[in-house]
């Protein structure tokens, strides 16, 4: 197991090497891209990888509207209480219109999750 613990580290380290570069965009694109994984295919749903994305990955997002709003998907589907999944055509949507503006494009009256 630790090749895998070891594994997760360096994605951070490249995730935190893309923003230092110039290169933040990419993050939320990988993020998204697992995301969709776990929550619609059951793929790359480990413990040990929804725990680094949930403590680590999601913070290398500098943009705080992002990060936050990420970071509030991800709990939504963590919490998966009302079925909610996001979908390949979710993610698909969100990653044309930041090729469209250039910044991922939030729909309004979603940067929080409503927990109740």
């Amino acid at each position: 197991m630790i090749g895998a613990s070891h594994n997760n580290l360096r994605i951070s380290r490249i995730l935190k090497s893309l923003s230092e570069f110039g290169l933040e965009r990419l993050n939320a694109g990988f993020l998204l891209h697992v995301l969709n994984e776990q929550s619609e295919c059951d793929e790359l749903n480990t413990w040990s990888i929804r725990s680094s994305m949930d403590r680590w990955w999601a913070n290398c997002v500098r943009n705080e509207e992002e990060r936050q709003w990420i970071g509030n998907l991800v709990k939504k589907v963590r919490m998966s209480q009302d079925g909610y999944v996001f979908t390949r055509q979710d993610y698909e949507q969100l990653i044309a219109k930041r090729a469209e503006t250039g910044q991922l494009e939030i729909p309004r009256g979603e940067q929080t999750v409503d927990d109740a």
